[in-house]
């Protein structure tokens, strides 16, 4: 018996599939549509299953998705999504009626908490958070055992707790001063770019050429950390002070659902794990009233959305088929 995992990204599109033990036998890499209509998303799946996956699917037990959000777990589809050309599609019900299998669904980093439960660092654990901090800022939470959803799917933004009470930013969302607009992939140039302008810096920050790549609002991630790192004066500045925020941000999150294990992926974290991973585990759990949990990157690297997919058609959680089943 086989399960198919996928993870649906706005960059790429991943499919696994996995045997009994959740060990991957094939894996895809592909684009993510952006054009097209709300079938479009399911239709590219279903002919890349076909052409890439056929000796499998007579023998595949069922589905699961991790996707991009906001979900709406009960139609089982993407609403409104603010990262790819696709705003709103259907998932659930074309991949199932197609391939006569289950299909599960969840957003992507509460897929990858599942994971974390199954193959990661969260087995044998009840209370458990996720973190990514990539292009965007999200989690996934595991309470008592308990997978948290929400009322559609979406209990897991913590990427919008707000850090900066002085609103000085806005985020993708629309929002003022919350924790992606600062310190994601996205947040992280018009952040510099704010400092720049605004903040007072001593000479040697000003003759940085970041300085001005970051008046410009060009200043990306991958060249803030690789510069700090070689001692860029103005990079270091504007890491710390992201730092703050992920600290912040994670002793936040941590404040508020009490877990014994938290994770953190995402290419930005991952990449860079002595200046944005080891700061947070040194430094979070002196700003939290509870007792620290454990702290650490992720296990499951890259791949924890796609083993929280995989995980979640070997074993959907009973919030989920308990909202499905509220559906019918």
């Amino acid at each position: 018996m086989y399960y198919i995992g996928i993870d649906i990204g706005a960059t790429n599109t991943r499919i696994a599939v996995a045997d009994e033990g959740g060990r991957i036998l094939k894996r895809i890499r592909f684009s993510s549509p952006h054009e097209g209509d709300e079938n479009t998303v399911a239709e590219v799946i279903l002919e890349k299953l076909r052409s890439e996956f056929a000796q499998y699917l007579d023998r595949v037990k069922s589905v699961g998705i991790g996707t991009i959000g906001p979900v709406d777990l009960r139609r089982g589809m993407v609403v409104n999504t603010p990262n790819l050309g696709i705003p709103t599609f259907h998932l659930v019900k074309p991949l199932s009626e197609s391939l006569k299998r289950p299909v599960y669904m969840l957003n992507d980093c509460v897929a990858a908490v599942w994971g974390e439960r199954r193959f990661g660092a969260a087995r044998g654990v009840d209370n458990a958070v996720y973190i990514t901090i990539s292009t965007g800022i999200g989690g996934g939470v595991i309470v008592n055992g308990a997978l948290l959803l929400g009322k559609d799917g979406n209990a897991h933004e913590i990427g919008h707790i707000v850090v900066d009470y002085k609103y000085r930013l806005r985020c993708g969302c629309g929002g003022y001063g919350h924790w992606e607009g600062y310190a994601s992939g996205s947040g992280i140039p018009r952040f510099a770019k704010y400092i720049a302008e605004n903040e007072e810096l001593s000479p040697e920050e000003q003759r940085s050429p970041l300085y001005e790549l970051a008046l410009a609002g060009g200043l990306r991630s991958e060249i803030l950390y690789r510069e700090a790192r070689r001692g860029d004066a103005f990079a270091k500045r504007v890491v710390e002070e992201v730092t703050r925020i992920n600290i912040a941000g994670v002793a936040s999150v941590i404040n508020v659902y009490d877990p014994e294990v938290v994770t953190i992926g995402g290419s930005i974290a991952l990449r860079n794990p002595d200046l944005v991973i080891e700061p947070i585990v040194r430094e979070a759990p002196r700003n939290v009233i509870t007792r620290a949990p454990r702290i650490e990157a992720t296990p499951l690297g890259d791949d924890a959305v796609l083993y929280g997919a995989i995980a979640l058609a070997m074993e959907p959680p009973e919030t989920l088929l308990r909202m499905l089943q509220q559906a019918i």
